[in-house]
């Protein structure tokens, strides 16, 4: 005889599934009969807390989030190997709305004060865990992952380091000419990993392909500043051809300065995606600031893309995690985040295309030097310079958003499309301090020419191509009413207002160029200098081209003429040394000049010919450049 047993209010599991009557006993009477196993679902309890108890419950879980974790402290270098190892200072790669973080909720439900580690799972062959390490405040779970083939394959190769002396020389243009504008990496800490690179026949950095990549795209970097052509014999057709580029029309140009060192460093960058750590985000920015030496823009688009992306993983857009870390480390997190950003911008506006990361989604400070322990400001370079680069990147991200309104504008408000940026770059200019703050409008004053390296030159450049990017819309606009006849809306006094402080702005870049040459500091293989210089020749062309048939429709000056035959100079020199960049340049410069003759020939042959000229067209195709 069955014992008797309590009856449950819901029917098993068999007999709901079989939409059979269940007895509701345990085991009911179909499970029974037929010898299977009686399972009923478990109903939730209604349990009644008082209130007092969950308060008291509160209090305890925020003093316990108050009381500081003792920890070791953690040095620079144990920071670089822990990275190394796969355990960067950040949270880990899941976010909050991953199922990861929603168990590991769960788990401190049932026990707050613990710490959830990975989990218990046997580590067979290619299994490996996550390279992610939960800090005691995150709590997150980890994952793990399979490992492939592909991630530990490094093919053998071989490669040559200049000498040296020679190396030194390459370290230090790569500081004068763009050390100062971003922060590529830790500069006392990299010298000293170029000496043991040299010195120690058994340093780390001769096995470390990360190291040696980044220390390869450098040198390429310092070898692509040289003012002039390196000086170079060659015997033999053999030897005369072996580093050209054959080009489409028969002619054979020469590789920039710098291409070997590239190639070389290229067949060292193995990104470990699943492993990540900020000396790969390092090399990807230098790797793809370097891709512009060769035109590479495509190229350059994908490796600042990918660079943003492992700084994600990172985590380097956010403020320094649990527990807190040292300043030099906090600097230099932040510090190559920022960098990381402004390549990623100026690569994704030059190919038209969206950026990887938007300004919404910034969590980060500026960089701070008061931060810094005297021993450690030997690392970073002004972080004034760095921070007026990052706004200008955000001046500019808002620029290229607000130029389709601009372009399809009657001009009736352009002052209220205009100001708001106009105003930041006033602000811009107006918080340097005062080693920083020059006059430049006539070219850079006697003391910016001595300075030790041409960061300010480049960060004037910058500073003045937005408002040439701002206001270039509007100049074309103002061209197109003349050539239609409707004086009074091309003389209206915004406008004018606004064109010519375009026109000032480009005329301002070019005189600082034209100074660079003269102390040879010019990039001749500068893809940003070339684009700098074309856009500015375009402008100052434009101006004197209507000013020849409508006086005074812009501010011109005396001197334009001298200034942009000399300008144009420069730009056929970078041509002639074999900057693709600058011939692509060239050539849309020569189309602009075009134009010219087109205004005259429309102004002899009468309103007729002026019909035939598309100015629409011919100003959409100008804003495309």
């Amino acid at each position: 005889m069955q014992p008797t047993n309590p009856r449950s209010s819901t029917a098993c599991y068999r007999c709901y599934k079989r939409k059979v009557k269940c007895s509701r006993e345990k085991p009911c009477r179909t499970c029974r009969l037929a010898n299977r196993d009686c399972q009923y679902p478990i109903r939730d309890r209604n349990v009644t807390v008082a209130e007092s108890y969950l308060r008291n419950l509160e209090a305890r879980l925020a003093h316990d989030a108050s009381v500081p974790i003792e920890h070791p402290p953690l040095t620079p270098v144990e920071a670089n190997v822990g990275a190394a190892a796969g355990n960067p200072l950040s949270d880990p790669l899941v976010e909050d709305p991953t199922s990861e973080v929603f168990v590991s909720g769960l788990r401190r439900l049932h026990s707050p004060t613990s710490f959830i580690g990975a989990a218990d799972f046997s580590n067979t062959v290619g299994i490996a865990p996550s390279p992610f390490v939960e800090g005691p405040l995150v709590q997150r779970q980890a994952y793990e992952y399979y490992h492939l083939e592909y991630d530990n394959s490094n093919p053998p190769c071989s490669f040559k380091l200049p000498p040296y002396p020679y190396a030194l020389i390459l370290l230090d243009r790569f500081g004068v000419f763009i050390g100062h504008d971003w922060h590529w990496f830790r500069k006392e800490s990299f010298r000293k990993r170029l000496d043991l690179t040299y010195k120690d026949p058994k340093a780390r950095e001769l096995k470390d392909r990360i190291w040696l990549c980044r220390l390869l795209v450098v040198f390429a970097l310092g070898e692509s500043y040289n003012s002039e052509p390196v000086p170079e014999i060659r015997l033999g057709d053999e030897d005369a051809m072996r580093e050209d580029i054959p080009q489409g029309d028969g002619r054979t140009v020469r590789q920039p300065p710098g291409t070997e060192f590239f190639e070389q460093a290229l067949t060292l960058l193995k990104v470990r995606y699943e492993d990540p750590c900020i000396d790969q985000v390092e090399a990807l920015n230098l790797v793809a600031f370097y891709s512009y030496s060769l035109n590479r823009k495509k190229a350059a688009y994908m490796y600042a893309g990918l660079s943003v992306r492992m700084s994600n993983i990172l985590k380097l857009h956010k403020p320094s995690p649990s527990p807190p870390v040292p300043a030099l480390e906090t600097e230099h997190r932040k510090r190559v985040w920022w960098t990381t950003y402004c390549i990623d911008r100026m690569t994704s506006t030059e190919m038209g295309l969206p950026p990887a990361f938007h300004i919404q989604q910034l969590e980060q400070t500026y960089p701070d030097d008061s931060t810094l322990l005297p021993s450690d400001t030997n690392e970073f370079h002004d972080a004034e310079t760095l921070t007026t680069q990052v706004q200008l990147a955000f001046i500019h991200a808002d620029i290229c958003e607000n130029m389709k309104s601009i372009r399809k504008d009657n001009t009736a408000n352009v002052g209220d499309l205009t100001r708001p940026i106009l105003s930041r770059l006033e602000e811009v200019r107006a918080r340097l301090p005062l080693h920083m703050s020059f006059d430049v409008e006539n070219g850079m004053p006697p003391a910016m020419k001595q300075m030790a390296d041409r960061s300010l030159a480049s960060l004037y450049q910058r500073y003045h191509q937005c408002f040439v990017l701002l206001l270039r819309p509007l100049f074309l606009k103002q061209i197109s009413y003349l050539l239609a006849g409707d004086t009074a809306k091309a003389y209206q006094e915004d406008l004018k207002y606004l064109t010519n402080t375009c026109l000032r702005a480009a005329r301002t870049n070019l005189k600082i160029i034209i100074d660079l040459r003269s102390c040879d500091r010019m990039t001749l293989f500068g893809f940003w200098e070339s684009l700098h210089l074309f856009s500015s020749l375009m402008i100052l062309s434009l101006g004197m081209s209507v000013n020849s048939r409508w006086p005074n429709s812009f501010g011109e000056k005396a001197d334009d003429r001298n200034t942009y035959d000399t300008a144009k100079g420069l730009l056929y020199e970078m041509i002639a040394a074999g900057n693709l960049g600058s011939k692509g340049h060239g050539q849309m410069l020569s189309e602009v000049e075009g134009f010219q003759s087109g205004l005259f020939a429309a102004q002899q042959g009468g309103l007729d010919t002026m019909q035939v000229w598309d100015v629409d067209e011919w100003i959409e195709q100008l804003l495309g450049t």
